[in-house]
């Protein structure tokens, strides 16, 4: 079997490298025309790195990575409202990681051999012709395999020329995110909600801090109430200039019809993009790497292999979009008598509670 995958991101290397372990001949396609070099970071949990470790790259992305020592969700005047140690975090499947984005994608390209990523091509089309896929490339080019797998993230080229594209919704709110020199001391993953604005702050290798900010209101850099705010997040405000903020409108997508149509099969954001509270979107493209390759592997039955696929990993990773949604509409909340009780029902959480959710996230499905 052969398979094409369009898009080099995390989504679309972990595809190809799941493939290649399961004996098929995957190659990939990415616009850029080469490795990324500048980004800002993202969080991986438990159970996508469990995805990794089932195709064997699990270990050189934690290498890529920082572990967070347990999370803590804290008021913006530094009240602990709830905490979990980190072994806590083990009992449940293990502590969520911060790494930079372009050292995730460089990790994992390095475990593929030389050539089997095609950079500087632009995918412009995909179809299924005579039981075969094809993707057409901006330069004239194009290839032909049993399947296309369509990871080119939530603003999808293939997903549209399949006619599975659905409306963008939005979030309501803008969401900064920066990478910054800062050595901060070990601590837990932390959230902070303050009013209508929520901080996140993610220890990275070598003396870095991965942190985003999210508020109602768009701006070249986050409001500067933050400044009165626990540390460190004035710290991380004054050490990050405005050009170093990476700005972007939180928006998703309603549900798609299907995850696939004749050859051509979506992962990651390209079949489910969601907004990004839960920090769950690439594990949950680990996840579906995992299963994608697991349902080619050796089968006779293209097209019951991709029904397959989805019908494992859509309740999944929709019931993880809809948590996002549910924790950005409360993170939201700026009335001050609806930021209390966001605050009462956040430190009223039984532990017991949350460590059960926690563990039916990061569980894989067998």
């Amino acid at each position: 079997m052969r398979v094409a995958v369009i898009g080099a991101g995390p989504a679309g290397l972990a595809v190809t490298l799941a493939l290649r372990r399961a004996g098929i001949d995957a190659r990939c396609w990415e616009r850029a025309r080469e490795l990324p070099a500048e980004g800002t970071g993202l969080t991986l949990w438990p159970n996508g790195l469990a995805a990794l470790d089932r195709f064997h790259a699990g270990d050189v992305v934690r290498a890529a990575g920082l572990a967070a020592e347990g999370i803590a969700i804290r008021t913006a005047g530094g009240r602990t409202l709830h905490r979990l140690s980190s072994d806590d975090m083990e009992s449940v499947g293990g502590n969520g990681i911060g790494v930079h984005r372009a050292e995730l994608v460089a990790a994992l390209a390095g475990l593929l051999p030389r050539g089997t990523v095609r950079y500087g091509a632009e995918c412009v089309g995909v179809e299924t012709v005579g039981g075969r896929a094809r993707a057409v490339f901006r330069d004239g080019t194009s290839t032909e395999a049993d399947v296309v797998v369509a990871a080119d993230g939530a603003g999808s080229t293939a997903r549209a020329a399949i006619g599975l594209d659905v409306p963008w919704r939005g979030g309501g709110s803008t969401v900064w995110r920066a990478v910054v020199e800062l050595g901060l001391p070990p601590g837990p993953g932390l959230l902070t909600m303050g009013g209508d604005l929520s901080v996140g702050v993610w220890r990275l290798p070598g003396d870095r801090v991965y942190w985003f900010a999210s508020g109602p209101r768009p701006g070249p850099r986050p409001p500067d109430r933050l400044r009165d705010w626990h540390e460190p997040v004035p710290e991380l405000l004054a050490a990050t200039p405005t050009e170093r903020f990476v700005v972007t409108g939180v928006r998703d997508r309603g549900r798609a019809r299907s995850w696939h149509r004749g050859r051509v099969v979506l992962v990651g954001d390209a079949a489910h993009p969601g907004l990004p509270h839960m920090g769950q979107g690439t594990s949950q493209a680990f996840e579906d790497a995992l299963v994608l390759a697991d349902r080619l592997r050796s089968t006779v039955d293209v097209a019951a292999a991709l029904r397959s696929y989805e019908e494992s990993r859509r309740k999944r990773a929709e019931a993880a979009n809809a948590q996002a949604r549910a924790l950005a509409a409360v993170g939201a909340w700026h009335h001050p008598l609806a930021c209390r009780l966001r605050e009462t029902a956040v430190a009223a959480m039984p532990r017991a509670l949350r460590l059960r959710q926690l563990a039916a996230l990061f569980r894989l499905p067998r």
